[in-house]
């Protein structure tokens, strides 16, 4: 496709379309949360536990002498706190981290540079330790270009712990801390200051109990024989491909279960990428310039004019004045390609056997990692095994998630096994799973 069109000069999006319904809820729970806690809580007294107030830290001086204190120390555990539904790239409201000694809370608002932190999360000589940390590491390879390279998520770790994944942080502080979380100020307005007591205590909860936390899981890891396996999973939260846009990956995203043709399935990629471009013009999120349900109906519908644009349920009245002619321009685009220009084929059709054969092999794939204490969640979906068993049926060794790593091992080689016939599955029912086992024996 030709290169993306220029802004229109009189596009108002980010005045028409303003914060979405988090924003609202946001600026909501900010009202509502108006009483600070009458009594402060008790912390366990632990090594790995700080236990004095969370420190703000507003300048350069400050911010470099701890990250130059969590470095010597080889350790830090890191969370943000963020605003990303007004804007392309979310605002960075609050950075938390935290040694066995202290907790900061470093404060970009207030003035505080946030160079030295960047440089010291991406030091391969210092464990960064997250909670569902992908979107806390996104900021790290934005301004640096290069990713955390030694990370652990404990809600991976504690995916192969013989916990439920994905995990709360509160369930696992609860569980190995013995404290209850206060998350009233989960949905709040963290760029309006200034910060109450209560909302630093909650921003410093999200780093100073992972310590505990990532020590308790690595014991059980350990036990049973995963350590690797939390390691290469924490891997993929470091690799620069997951930083970087892939247009047949968003459209699939997109897509979801629908059965679009090839040209369907290049028109709502075209459009994805274009959505894309919008909102990084107009400083928008993508999925607030149009949201995956309406661009998938743009592409199977391919109108010709902007009545039939704003035609289609929930597409935004200022998007079809501002780019409507962008987009029908691309969707004309699209209609004059050749074929061998097309995006690959539709996904192959499930047969009503085939469906049965794939739940079999999801169900199979769920009593293999249960066997192994690792939460289904982490070993593989219903949509790659059925990638994994159609590549199979016509003839094509699987390739995939299930063909490197640890899954390969541990799912793929028995679930290839299985479609072969050369191995069975025995499960038997009684109080509960007992036994879940192959063997040579044919099917």
């Amino acid at each position: 496709m030709s290169k993306p069109p220029s802004k229109p000069s009189s596009s108002r999006l980010k005045q028409s379309l303003g914060q979405g319904g988090r924003g609202r809820r946001r600026a909501a729970a900010s009202r509502a949360v108006e009483q600070e806690k009458a009594t402060p809580r008790q912390l366990p007294e632990h090594p790995r536990i700080p236990s004095a107030p969370a420190e703000v830290l507003t300048n350069k001086a400050e911010v470099e002498a701890f990250c130059a204190e969590a470095r010597s120390a080889g350790e830090v555990a890191y969370d943000t706190e963020f605003i990303g539904e007004e804007s392309y790239i979310p605002k960075i409201c609050l950075v938390q981290l935290a040694t066995p000694q202290r907790v900061v809370l470093i404060d970009p608002i207030q003035g505080a540079p946030l160079d030295a932190v960047w440089s010291l999360l991406s030091d391969p000589k210092v464990r960064v330790l997250v909670h569902s940390g992908l979107q806390d590491l996104v900021p790290i390879w934005r301004e640096t270009g290069v990713p955390a390279t030694n990370v652990l998520d404990t809600q991976v770790a504690a995916g192969f712990a013989d916990r439920s994944f994905p995990i709360a942080l509160s369930a696992l502080v609860d569980e190995f801390v013995g404290i209850t979380l206060d998350k009233s100020y989960t949905f709040t307005r963290w760029d309006q200051r200034p910060l109450r007591a209560g909302h630093l205590e909650y921003a410093a909860d999200d780093v100073r109990f992972l310590f505990v936390i990532a020590d308790a899981l690595a014991a059980r890891t350990a036990e049973r024989g995963h350590d690797a396996k939390v390691k290469e999973e924490c891997l993929t939260l470091v690799d620069p491909q997951t930083y970087t846009p892939d247009p047949v990956h968003r459209m699939q995203r997109a897509l979801g279960n629908r059965k679009f043709n090839r040209r369907q399935r290049t028109a709502l990629m075209e459009l994805v990428t274009l959505r894309d471009h919008i909102a990084q013009t107009e400083d928008l999120p993508p999925r607030s310039v149009l949201k995956d349900d309406v661009c998938a109906r743009v592409a199977k519908d391919m109108p010709k004019a902007k009545d039939a644009l704003l035609a289609i349920k929930h597409f935004p009245r200022p998007v079809v004045e501002a780019w409507g002619d962008a987009i029908l321009d691309l969707l004309g685009a699209v209609r004059k390609m050749e074929s061998d220009d097309l995006v690959g084929g539709s996904p192959r059709e499930e047969s009503n056997q085939d469906r049965s054969r794939i739940d079999a092999l999801h169900a199979f794939s769920s009593l293999l990692c249960w066997r192994e204490g690792i939460d289904s969640g982490v070993g593989a979906s219903r949509a790659e095994i059925s990638r994994f068993y159609l590549d199979a049926k016509h003839g094509h060794r699987p390739v995939g998630v299930l063909d490197t790593g640890w899954r390969a091992e541990l799912l793929g080689g028995p679930l290839f096994a299985m479609l072969q016939g050369e191995t069975s599955l025995t499960f038997r029912w009684s109080a509960g799973p007992e036994r879940a086992d192959t063997s040579s024996s044919q099917p």
